[in-house]
């Protein structure tokens, strides 16, 4: 893909921009009335980053076991929160503890502070270890997806930089994307497609030194914990978040613009609608195997992967979109200005850029219509 700086570019930071300055006006009357840890209405400043700094304090207090049982867990938010803050677990497996404890030594604003300064670092770092250019990763650490994700106190700037981090590995050892890839796992539906795109660039060495330094990760987390921990993570934190997935309901449910959401909002039914996902998504993964194979273009193979990872993962969020707010500008590179198909393509961007906060707006009014909107995209790289 050649690098073109883009017209619609400057449209695109301005949107971008104006989606910031709004949000920012809508949440400062409830930012302003924060009263310890939480927003005016009950909820928890700084979202669900209340989590990570929950199990960081429970293993510094010594009571790792109770992070794992949901019960427990939400227990001791209670204990210091004062107020029941909703149905709340840590949903991420036991050598996540190794990033959580950090912040955990913090106070809780100054730990949300540094959490979000981190994301928005790595995932700039990402973007232009990839490849882009300074006004397309201006995009990006402005779009709504980033800002979302700043706001939910969530995982996805930081998960995605390491995911472009992976797919930016160079020949040989580089220590840069292995270790980003090692760190991916604490996610890995983030990254699930990354070993078929290193085989697709034979990248052998990045394959089995990120092998080996995961085995070493969760060996020393299994030293640490011991298997009490991803015993219960197996069998109460997964099996908690599937059925809640699957059968629960709340916000969350607009929040999600997988085909499994569609399917569930539009039958009713979450065992009905996981099937078929799968019956969707396998045929997708298998011509997303077919194209890394085929394409010889190294960023467009990595601009295949983000998309389809957002296409095929069931739970994927709104504040992780913005790996495909980076797919579809590095797709938008393929039809420079004045070429035949830009205007279309651009215009496909600029509403993948802001389908996270479209995707509210389709899931809460019984029109699940995001899927459809993604899948041109997987075709226009």
């Amino acid at each position: 893909m050649t690098q073109t700086r883009h017209p619609f570019h400057i449209a695109l930071l301005a949107l971008c921009l104006i989606n910031l300055i709004a949000m920012v006006w809508r949440e400062l009357v409830p930012t302003s009335g924060v009263e310890g840890f939480l927003y005016p209405d009950g909820t928890p400043a700084g979202g669900d980053f209340i989590n990570l700094w929950s199990a960081g304090r429970l293993v510094l207090e010594g009571r790792m076991e109770e992070i794992y049982r949901p019960d427990a867990f939400m227990a001791f938010q209670f204990s210091f929160i004062g107020a029941p803050i909703g149905h709340r677990i840590w949903a991420y497996p036991p050598h996540s503890l190794f990033l959580a404890v950090p912040f955990a030594l913090l106070d809780y604003y100054l730990s949300l502070l540094v959490w979000s300064a981190a994301g928005l670092v790595v995932l700039g770092l990402g973007c232009r270890r990839l490849g882009m250019s300074v006004m397309e990763t201006a995009i990006i650490l402005l779009s709504p997806a980033t800002v979302l994700c700043l706001y939910y106190g969530q995982t996805g700037n930081l998960t995605g930089g390491l995911l472009l981090l992976a797919l930016s590995a160079r020949q040989g050892r580089d220590l840069t994307a292995i270790g980003a890839a090692a760190i991916l796992t604490i996610k890995p539906q983030m990254g699930f497609l990354l070993p078929f795109f290193w085989l697709s660039e034979r990248r052998w060495t990045a394959l089995i030194w990120t092998s080996s330094l995961v085995l070493i990760i969760l060996a020393l987390t299994v030293i640490w914990t011991g298997p009490t921990a991803w015993i219960d993570y197996v069998a109460r934190t997964l099996a908690e978040l599937s059925m809640l997935e699957r059968h629960g309901t709340g916000p969350f449910m607009s929040m999600i613009p997988s085909i499994f959401m569609a399917l569930r909002i539009v039958t009713g039914d979450g065992d009905l609608a996981i099937q078929l996902h799968l019956l969707v998504a396998i045929p997708i993964v298998v011509f997303v195997l077919w194209q890394l194979w085929r394409l010889d273009d190294p960023l467009r193979r990595a601009a295949l992967v983000l998309v389809s990872t957002v296409i095929v993962t069931p739970y994927m969020h709104n504040y992780d979109l913005n790996l495909l707010a980076i797919a579809a500008l590095l797709a938008l590179r393929r039809f420079p200005p004045g070429q035949r198909g830009e205007v279309p393509v651009a215009l496909l961007v600029g509403l993948l850029l802001a389908l996270p906060q479209l995707v509210t707006l389709f899931n809460h009014g019984g029109v699940p219509i995001s899927p459809l909107l993604m899948l041109p995209l997987l075709l226009t790289i």
